[in-house]
C-alpha cells in the first residue's frame, strides 16, 4: 500500500466532497495524508458545467477568480501533489497560475472522461504524471493506462443475496442511450422479467434541447426522465438487488464507464455496448455480455445464469484501494 504520511494533497475532483471526492480523500487519509477538496468547477450546477463544456476559453476569468480563492483561502499550506480528476475547466493560464502557486509540487492529472469530451490535451505538458481510464486516448497522447474503480459501497452489497430486479438501468440520457435501453425494456417486460430503469436529465430545459435536436428522442415523453440524481446510497441499494446492470457508453467514449466497474465492485453480472471491456481481465462471457448499439440483441438465458467469481487479485486490482 502507498505510504502518504504526512502529506499534504490539494485534490480537485468533479463535485468535490461528493461521494466519490468523499472515498478518494478518505482513502489518501487512510494512508496518512491531510487532503484538502475542491470541485474542478467552480459551481456544480447545470448550467455552469454546459458553459465550460462548450466554452471554457471564453468563461477563463471566471475561473480564474475561482483559483485565485482557493489558493489564498490555503497561503499557510505548502502541498506535496496537486491532483486533479478530469480537469474540464482547466486552461494552460489556470495551469500556470497554480504551478507558480505551489512550485515544489507534484502535479497529477487523472482523466476519467475521453480528451475529446473534456478538450484537455493542451494542459498536460503541465503535469508530472497524465493517467487516462480511456485505452485509445493513452495510445494517442501517451499517457499512463489506469482504469476506473469502485468504492467501498459496492463492495459491501456484493454478498446482498436478494435478487428482486431481474434488469437495472440507472444513468444520465446521452446521444442514444435512451432509445436503446428502452429497446431492452419493452422486450424484457414482454418475457416477464422485472425491471428498474431510471433515466436521468439535468433539467428539463435539457429535455426540451434533446427533443429538439436528438432523433432518439423522437418517441420520448418529458415523464419517462427524472430531473433528480438519484442518491447515491438508494443507488447501490439498487444494485443489490439486481441480477443484471445494463449499461451503454458514449458513442464517443471508448473507456469504461464508472458503471461497469460499480457492476464490478457488487458482483453482478453486465449487459454492455463496450466492445473494449473484453481486453480487460476481470472480463468472462458468462458474467458479461457485449452487445452492438446499433442492433441490440439479448439472450435471456444469460439473465437467469448466476454470477461467476473472478480471482481475488483481480478484483481488488479495480477496486479504489487498488
Amino acid at each position: 500500500m502507498t505510504e502518504l504520511r504526512n502529506k499534504n494533497i490539494l485534490l480537485f475532483i468533479p463535485n468535490g466532497r461528493g461521494i466519490y471526492g468523499s472515498a478518494v480523500a478518505h482513502e489518501f487519509e487512510n494512508r496518512g495524508a491531510k487532503v484538502v477538496i475542491y470541485d474542478e468547477r467552480p459551481s456544480a450546477t447545470t448550467f455552469t458545467k454546459v458553459a465550460f463544456r462548450l466554452a471554457k476559453n471564453s468563461l477563463q476569468h471566471f475561473f480564474m477568480r475561482y483559483l485565485k480563492r482557493v489558493i489564498s483561502e490555503n497561503t499557510n499550506n505548502s502541498f506535496d501533489y496537486v491532483l486533479i480528476v478530469r480537469a474540464e475547466a482547466f486552461t494552460p493560464l489556470a495551469m500556470k497560475l497554480l504551478k507558480e502557486a505551489y512550485p515544489n509540487a507534484g502535479f497529477i492529472l487523472y482523466l476519467w472522461d475521453s480528451v475529446n469530451n473534456t478538450n484537455t490535451a493542451s494542459i498536460f505538458p503541465f503535469f508530472d504524471k497524465v493517467l487516462s481510464f480511456d485505452r485509445f486516448d493513452v495510445e494517442k497522447y501517451k499517457l499512463i493506462f489506469r482504469p476506473l474503480f469502485f468504492i467501498n459501497d459496492y463492495r459491501m452489497i456484493a454478498s446482498q443475496m436478494q435478487r428482486n430486479i431481474d434488469v437495472l438501468f440507472i444513468g444520465k440520457v446521452h446521444s442514444d442511450r435512451f432509445s436503446f435501453v428502452k429497446k431492452y425494456e419493452e422486450a424484457l417486460l414482454e418475457e416477464g422479467f422485472s425491471t428498474f430503469f431510471y433515466f436521468y436529465l439535468p433539467s428539463k430545459l435539457v429535455y426540451y434541447q434533446m427533443k429538439l435536436t436528438n432523433q432518439n428522442f423522437k418517441n420520448a415523453s418529458i415523464t419517462d426522465f427524472n430531473y433528480r440524481m438519484i442518491p447515491s446510497s438508494l443507488a447501490s441499494n439498487y444494485m443489490g438487488r439486481c441480477r443484471v446492470s445494463l449499461d451503454a457508453q458514449h458513442p464517443a467514449q471508448t473507456g469504461l464507464t464508472m458503471r461497469t466497474l460499480e457492476v464490478l465492485g457488487a458482483k453482478r453480472k453486465l449487459i454492455t455496448t463496450n466492445q473494449d471491456i473484453k481486453s480487460y481481465d476481470f472480463y468472462r462471457e458468462e458474467n458479461i455480455m457485449v452487445v452492438n448499439r446499433n442492433k441490440p440483441s439479448l439472450e435471456f438465458d444469460f439473465i437467469k445464469t448466476p454470477y461467476s467469481e473472478i480471482p481475488p487479485e483481480i478484483y481488488e486490482k479495480y477496486s479504489l484501494q487498488g
